[in-house]
C-alpha cells in the first residue's frame, strides 16, 4: 500500500471491461443521438402531453434520433422527465425521457438496456436483457447504494464462468473521498438476469477497504473458481501525498466460490460477518 491508496480504490475499474461514460439518474441526450426504447409498447404522441394523439405504438429496443428536448415534462417512475421530440422511420413525435434506454449494451446477439425508478427517495436501476428477440426480455430492478447518483456500467464477457453467458457490473461514481465507489454484479444465462452480490469500497484520509470479486479469466483467478476479496487498511496520515505513510496495517479475507443454483455458495458476506465477530 502506498501514498495513491485513496486515488486507487475511488477510481477502481477494469481495464479490460467495455466501459461506458458517467451516467445519471436522469440521462440528457443530445440532438441527433440514436437512443433505443427501453419501455415496450411505448406510444408516440403527436405533442409532448399524454393527453395528445397517438401516432403509433413502439416495440421494446427500436432505434430513435433525437430531435429537440421540450421545455415539457412528466414525471415517470418517480421522476420528472422531459419529453423529447424523437423521429422513428421518418414519423416524427414524443416519447417521454424516462421510456427512453440510458444507453444500451451489446454483446454479440444480446442487447441490455437501462432506466432508473426513484421510490420513496430511494433510487433503483432497471436492466432489460434482449437475447434474440425483439420484444421478449429478461429483467432486474436492484436499488442504487452508492453515495450519489453517479454510476458507470460495465459489460463483460463471462470472464471463466463456465456456466454463465455475460457478467454486468454496474459501478457507483463517489463524490469525495469516503464514499462508496463499489457497485453490484449481475450473471445472465440463458434463462435469466440474476442479482449476485454488492461489493463495497471506499478510501479516506488514514484508511481504505475494499471488496470484490476475482474470476477464472482474471490476472488473479482459479479455474473454476469466484473468489471473493474482502480488504481493510490503515496507515498513518500524511501532510501532503508527496511523503510516505511511516506506517502501514492491511487485513485480507479470501472467500473460494462456486456459482452453483443460480447463487454464489457459499454466501462471502456470511462467513466474514462470522469472522469479523470471533
Amino acid at each position: 500500500m502506498n501514498k495513491f491508496i485513496i486515488l486507487f480504490v475511488l477510481t477502481l475499474n477494469f481495464s479490460f471491461a467495455q466501459d461506458s461514460n458517467h451516467l445519471e439518474i436522469n440521462q440528457e441526450f443530445k440532438i441527433d443521438q440514436i437512443v433505443y426504447l427501453f419501455g415496450d409498447n411505448v406510444k408516440l404522441r403527436n405533442s409532448p402531453s399524454v393527453d395528445s394523439d397517438v401516432v403509433k405504438l413502439l416495440t421494446i429496443g427500436e432505434p430513435l434520433r433525437i430531435i429537440e428536448k421540450s421545455s415539457e415534462s412528466f414525471v415517470y417512475n418517480g421522476i420528472n422527465s422531459p419529453w423529447y421530440k424523437v423521429e422513428h422511420n421518418n414519423q416524427q413525435g414524443y416519447v417521454v425521457g424516462g421510456l427512453i434506454s440510458i444507453v444500451e449494451k451489446k454483446a454479440n446477439n444480446v442487447r441490455f438496456l437501462f432506466a432508473t425508478e426513484m421510490v420513496e427517495e430511494n433510487l433503483y436501476i432497471i436492466t432489460r436483457v434482449l437475447i434474440n428477440s425483439k420484444t421478449e426480455y429478461f429483467e432486474n430492478k436492484s436499488e442504487f447504494l452508492g453515495s450519489n447518483y453517479g454510476f458507470k456500467i460495465n459489460l463483460y464477457n463471462n470472464r471463466g464462468v463456465k456456466s454463465i453467458d455475460n457478467i454486468l457490473f454496474i459501478n457507483y461514481l463517489p463524490e469525495s473521498c469516503g464514499a462508496n465507489s463499489g457497485g453490484y454484479y449481475l450473471f445472465l444465462d440463458s434463462n435469466n438476469l440474476y442479482k449476485v452480490i454488492d461489493v463495497f469500497s471506499s478510501a479516506d484520509i488514514g484508511f481504505w477497504e475494499s471488496e470484490n470479486l476475482i474470476f477464472p479469466n482474471d490476472s488473479k483467478g482459479e479455474k473454476d473458481k469466484i473468489i471473493y476479496f474482502q480488504e481493510h487498511g490503515q496507515y498513518s496520515e500524511m501532510d501532503d501525498l508527496e511523503n510516505e505513510p511511516t506506517w502501514e496495517k492491511t487485513s485480507t479475507t479470501k472467500v473460494n466460490l462456486k456459482w452453483v443454483n443460480n447463487a454464489l455458495q457459499p454466501n462471502p458476506k456470511t462467513i466474514t460477518k462470522n469472522l469479523n465477530k470471533e
